[in-house]
C-alpha cells in the first residue's frame, strides 16, 4: 500500500474516533447532527412531556432547567412552599396573567433561592440572588424592579454559578404556552 493510500486511511480512522466520542461524551462545543427545523430541534427538548427553560448566559451558552409550570393563581400562591429540596437544575415558572410588578415572598420555604424575572418578549429584566426563608416572625416581599410576565424560581447561587445575567435571552420549551 503506498503512503498516501495509508495517510487518508489513518486521516479517516481518527475522524470516525473523533465522531463518535463527540457523539456519546460531548466533549466539544460542536453538533454534526442535522436538526432539520426549528420544530424538531424543540421536540427533542421536550422530553416525555418535561416542561423546561431554556436560559442563554453571559457567554451566550445555553443552560437548560426542568420545571413545573404555575400558571393558575393557587399554583403561584403555592409555589414551592414546603419543599425540602431543589435539584440544581430543577425550578418552578410562574406565568403571569399579564406584564407587571407584583411581590413574591418566602413563606414557608425551607430552601433559598434565586428568583429570575424575565419579561414577555423572553428577556432577563432582574434577578434577586441567594433570598433565604422567612424568618419566624418576618417574612419580607420581594419585587422585581421591571415588569415582568415570567419569574423562574432556582436553587440559590444558580445564576451566579451559571453566569446567568440581566439582559440574558430565555426560551421556553412549554406545552401550556403553545
Amino acid at each position: 500500500m503506498s503512503g498516501s493510500i495509508k495517510l487518508l486511511l489513518y486521516i479517516i480512522f481518527v475522524a470516525v474516533i473523533f465522531l463518535f466520542v463527540q457523539d456519546r461524551f460531548n466533549i466539544f462545543d460542536v453538533d454534526f447532527r442535522d436538526t432539520g427545523s426549528k420544530e424538531k430541534v424543540e421536540e427533542e427538548k421536550e422530553v416525555d412531556g418535561v416542561e423546561s427553560v431554556e436560559l442563554y448566559n453571559e457567554d451566550g451558552k445555553s443552560v437548560l432547567v426542568t420545571v413545573e409550570v404555575a400558571d393558575t393563581e393557587l399554583l403561584r400562591m403555592t409555589g414551592l412552599s414546603g419543599r425540602r429540596n431543589l435539584g440544581d437544575y430543577e425550578g418552578m415558572l410562574f406565568i403571569m396573567e399579564s406584564e407587571a410588578i407584583s411581590g413574591f415572598w418566602m413563606k414557608d420555604m425551607y430552601i433559598g433561592l434565586d428568583i429570575i424575572y424575565i419579561d414577555s418578549k423572553g428577556f432577563i429584566v432582574d434577578i434577586k440572588e441567594n433570598l433565604k426563608p422567612c424568618e419566624e416572625n418576618y417574612c419580607p416581599t420581594v419585587y422585581s424592579n421591571e415588569p415582568f410576565k415570567y419569574v423562574l424560581e432556582v436553587k440559590e447561587g444558580f445564576s451566579e454559578i451559571n453566569r446567568v445575567r440581566v439582559g440574558n435571552s430565555v426560551i421556553f420549551n412549554i406545552s401550556s404556552m403553545d
